[in-house]
């Protein structure tokens, strides 16, 4: 992210390589239409490039800032755009991932290795936990939504989707430092 900070841009080629599919399944998910998702890809990259100098690599690593950017302006192009599709988060869920591999070596084994690991993350959580992460991650809701679709108090849908990110972090904890280490 410094290299892009500096402007070297095979540095932003290699992040892209690296992490689009991933990005693109997030957007692809949230948007549900192929080619907006694509569009909003394009997006984050681009934004990447003008403001990577604001990523700080003590606060988490750049698959995870990425993910959370392409979630982020995925749902804000979703709302501005009125289409907010719910995904139900289902065990084995492949099919976003690999179809966003395509084309790029060995993108679909790094895609895979990664939703195993955040699937089984996922799975650790308890039933509440897991759904609410999902209904807010996958499906973009926001917690007043959750907690109306779960007919849930705002407060305890907060705490699920709290606890249910701590867990999981501390389960990706090793993961993801290795994977920083390689960027």
């Amino acid at each position: 992210m410094q290299k892009i900070a500096d402007g070297d841009a095979a540095s932003l080629r290699v992040l892209y390589d690296r992490h689009a599919p991933v990005c693109f399944a997030v957007c692809l998910r949230v948007i549900g239409d192929r080619h907006e998702a694509e569009q909003v890809l394009i997006d984050v990259f681009a934004e990447v490039w003008r403001t990577s100098a604001r990523f700080d690599a003590s606060r988490g690593s750049a698959s995870g800032y990425l993910a959370m950017m392409a979630r982020s302006r995925a749902i804000d192009h979703a709302r501005a755009n009125r289409q907010m599709p719910t995904v139900a988060l289902v065990d084995g869920d492949a099919g976003l991932l690999d179809a966003s591999a395509k084309g790029q070596p060995g993108a679909k084994q790094m895609a895979d290795e990664q939703r195993v690991i955040v699937q089984s993350a996922l799975n650790a959580l308890s039933a509440d936990q897991r759904e609410a992460v999902g209904l807010a991650f996958y499906s973009g809701l926001t917690h007043a939504e959750i907690a109306a679709r779960l007919k849930r108090p705002i407060g305890t849908v907060k705490t699920h989707i709290r606890q249910g990110l701590v867990r999981m972090r501390d389960s990706l904890a090793d993961y993801w430092k290795a994977e920083q280490s390689s960027t």
